[in-house]
């Protein structure tokens, strides 16, 4: 964390910070920055030079900053003297610099005169730092500062995916070379750390010799929950103290409901009515009156609607038989998105902290996003904020921002047209699916990529960096098969759309069952969706025919089968 966040931590005590014996520089990798090196007009290894450059002047105007603020809130933390200031200066080509002011000046003239440069190709070259060398310096001469010495600096690199692929070898070297008082933690989405060779190609970062591998996913599956919920309620409470108003809790403002609940709310007892009177002329009634709307619509649905197959089954059931026990629960969830039949407006709920917390897969991001659309629906059909948020408009509202992060897509990548078309083809297949679970396996959301000698080497090589691209730009998720998974092998791999997009495509947000597809079937999707989705639903292939949900008509071009290239 960043020392601004460790005093807002401290409750903006000083003294308490002072104590810790790190401190974390963040920057957040600017995309369009990076991205100004590389182009035509210059060689690699030039872009190198240009990019190891800035490298040293971003982390040295970090430290600098990192000083002053400390400065400014103690006596004790000296300012650099004259020689230190002066070496710092010498390795960016400077020389007579003999104060902090002029240091820092000096640096940023070094900044505006490589940026100049880049954009302008007639201008000078400016003079290149060596890679590293300004940063041992500077760090060296901070570390002679009382207040500093025995303190480790966390340069902390965030979004580090978005660097290139030469770029992250640069890092990589200085990650690998690290010198005394530093050290680099870098935050990169899953499969973003795409290359792991230094500027020595013979040369790897190897875990845990050069660094340990933090998985946040593994960390937060467990506490993510209480701490957005936390996160939310902190932010909650400031804004009812400043209007005046009683707190809620996040639980009491987005309640949940049981299935059962779920069941009634969607129309269920509306399928059954007919099959609840058959039943109330049985002479077990007293006994089968305990069932619910649910109970009776998933053994109808077992049975195609034959009552009296459907009754033998319940009388089983709820005698307590294991297997009709066990096919009920596995299949009870599933159902669910089959009641309302096609042209519903809400299919399937979406409520909850708790279902928040699924959706959102571990990103604080998404779940503040969830929580706020919420409550902006809610206020907007002039709702207080001290009554609960209905089931109604939760739903909406996840579906909105899982519609929201398919059309950001778009613009995150040079593949993000691609990665929309696989989502709108993995999405519409998997609502189908869910829509008509019978038979077929319950809440289907994921898939395996299945050997096929027949594939091309090069259509396996762009569906994985389809793949690759989907995983680090959270379109998909995905999460060890059953074989021992390695990051270079895709087929190890269990992949589903992120549950973020669950709501709006309306299939389960929950990691049950999975589906085999082909290399060719991925990168069909994006080009030949009927096709590809027809031949997926075999036997069910009319039902892709059906008219698709509401929200999913603004992609009528794609589905119908418009030129996928538009």
């Amino acid at each position: 964390m960043s020392y601004e966040g460790q005093l807002a931590l401290a409750d903006n005590d000083f003294s308490r910070v002072s104590k810790n014996n790190f401190i974390g520089l963040y920057h957040r990798v600017n995309t369009n920055r990076i991205t100004a090196f590389t182009g035509p007009g210059k060689t690699p290894d030039e872009w190198r030079k240009l990019f190891s450059h800035y490298v040293n002047i971003e982390v040295c105007e970090m430290l600098l900053e990192a000083l002053e603020w400390h400065q400014s809130y103690s006596s004790d933390v000296s300012i650099l003297g004259p020689d230190a200031c002066g070496r710092v200066a010498k390795s960016f080509g400077y020389d007579d610099i003999d104060c902090q002011p002029k240091l820092k000046e000096c640096i940023e003239i070094s900044r505006n005169k490589l940026e100049l440069y880049i954009n302008n190709s007639s201008m000078d070259l400016p003079t290149l730092s060596l890679l590293q060398a300004p940063i041992d310096r500077i760090i060296k001469e901070i570390g002679r500062i009382e207040f500093f010495k025995n303190k480790l600096f966390y340069i902390i690199l965030d979004e580090f995916e978005n660097y290139l692929d030469y770029q992250q070898i640069v890092l990589n070297t200085l990650i690998k070379h690290a010198g005394s008082g530093y050290v680099f933690k870098i935050g990169v989405r899953d499969l973003g750390w795409r290359v792991k060779s230094t500027l020595n190609p013979t040369e790897q970062l190897v875990s845990p010799a050069d660094y340990e591998l933090i998985n946040i996913d593994n960390r937060l599956s467990d506490t993510f929950p209480a701490f957005a919920r936390e996160v939310c309620e902190t932010r909650l409470a400031m804004w009812y103290r400043s209007a005046g108003l009683e707190e809620k809790t996040l639980d009491a403002l987005l309640p949940d409901i049981s299935i059962e609940k779920e069941a009634e709310l969607l129309g269920v007892e509306s399928k059954i009515f007919e099959f609840r009177n058959f039943l109330s002329k049985s002479p077990l009634s007293n006994k089968l009156s305990m069932l619910t709307g649910l109970n009776m619509y998933v053994f109808l649905a077992f049975n195609q609607y034959n009552f009296d197959e459907a009754y033998k089954d319940i009388f089983l059931f709820i005698n307590g038989d294991k297997h009709q026990v066990d096919r009920y629960n596995n299949y009870k969830y599933a159902y669910l998105f089959s009641i309302t039949g096609k042209g519903s407006e809400i299919p399937k709920y979406y409520c909850g902290t708790d279902v928040f917390a699924k959706i959102s897969r571990n990103n604080i991001r998404f779940f503040l996003q969830l929580v706020t659309e919420s409550i902006a629906r809610h206020m907007a059909e002039d709702n207080p904020v001290t009554v609960p948020i209905s089931v109604e408009n939760q739903t909406k509202a996840a579906r909105d921002v899982g519609l929201q992060y398919l059309t950001e897509l778009e613009g995150v990548t040079v593949h993000g047209v691609q990665l929309v078309k696989l989502l709108l083809g993995l999405g519409r297949f998997f609502q189908i699916l869910s829509m008509n679970p019978f038979g077929g396996s319950p809440e289907c959301n994921q898939f395996h990529l299945k050997t096929n000698a027949k594939v091309s080497k090069e259509t396996v090589e762009a569906a994985t960096r389809l793949l690759r691209y989907g995983v680090m730009h959270l379109a998909l998720v995905r999460s060890p098969g059953t074989k021992l998974a390695t990051e270079s092998d895709t087929r190890e791999w269990d992949y589903s759309p992120h549950p973020i997009f669950a709501p709006f495509f309306n299939f389960s947000h929950r990691r049950k069952r999975k589906v085999d597809l082909t290399e060719e079937d991925i990168l069909h999707m994006v080009d030949r969706p009927q096709d590809t989705i027809r031949r997926l639903l075999k036997n069910r292939a009319p039902l892709f025919d059906q008219e698709v949900p509401r929200q999913l008509r603004l992609f009528d071009d794609y589905y119908l089968g418009a030129n996928a290239d538009s």
